[in-house]
């Protein structure tokens, strides 16, 4: 009598559901699963997520840039009315820990301190040597005086660009994955409508990326190449219900 396992008889793996399984195991390996998370700096990765998420007025827009359910950081929107002003703006935080934290910097405005988020260009360097001072930088902001029309306004920021904001400039990210430091970025564009409505100031997302290796830094824009795993988002969940 044949074996057991002489009778068993042999799946064949598509190459599509193969190359599905494989980019699953790395991004879980790279979200601090299994083995990426103990690999050395010759074996890093960069984990890249391709998307396209616009926000909207009152509801932040959320960022999990390693896929461990964890929201890492958030984009939202700001109105606020003064007693002699209106302000619309745009922001950037880090969620989850204060650790998490977005690349930026402190200037003086007339007689006060702001925090603003950079705008980083394609090719920037994001690592320990960049400076990351601030927990809740604004991006951009619409000032309008009250009782004046629409076309009288200031605007501030790094991506406000000429008072039509930017396209495909990068926010940096350090954030913390199982008490280490470790190093991302979004891709973003802002525009500006300057019509004093809560999303007068607005943000697109298309796509974010970090480093799997610790205190290793990323460059901003750098999502091709033998180093690089690209993913979605909805591929993720799918696989992991066995649907894909």
């Amino acid at each position: 009598m044949p074996s057991a396992r002489s009778r068993r008889k042999t799946f064949q793996v598509s190459k599509s559901l193969n190359r599905q399984l494989n980019t699953y195991a790395l991004v879980a390996s790279a979200a601090g699963v299994s083995v990426l998370a103990l690999a050395g700096a010759s074996e890093a990765k960069v984990v890249y997520t391709e998307t396209y998420e616009v926000t909207r007025a009152h509801i932040p827009l959320y960022m999990d840039l390693n896929h461990d359910g964890i929201n890492d950081f958030l984009l939202r929107t700001t109105y606020y009315a003064g007693t002699s002003y209106f302000k619309v703006g745009l922001s950037a935080s880090g969620n989850h820990i204060l650790s998490n934290m977005v690349a930026g910097q402190r200037f003086r405005r007339s007689s006060y301190f702001l925090s603003g988020a950079s705008a980083l260009p394609a090719g920037a360097r994001i690592g320990p040597e960049r400076a990351f001072p601030i927990h809740h930088p604004f991006m951009a902001e619409e000032l309008f005086e009250k009782n004046v029309g629409t076309s009288q306004y200031s605007d501030l920021g790094a991506w406000v660009g000429k008072g039509k904001g930017v396209s495909n400039r990068y926010l940096g990210f350090r954030f913390v994955i199982h008490g280490e430091l470790h190093y991302g970025w979004a891709r973003v564009s802002v525009m500006l409508a300057h019509h004093r409505e809560f999303d007068d100031v607005s943000a697109t997302v298309t796509g974010y990326a970090y480093e799997t290796v610790p205190n290793k830094a990323i460059i901003a824009g750098h999502m091709t190449g033998a180093d690089v795993i690209t993913v979605q988002p909805a591929t993720l969940g799918s696989l992991a219900l066995g649907t894909e």
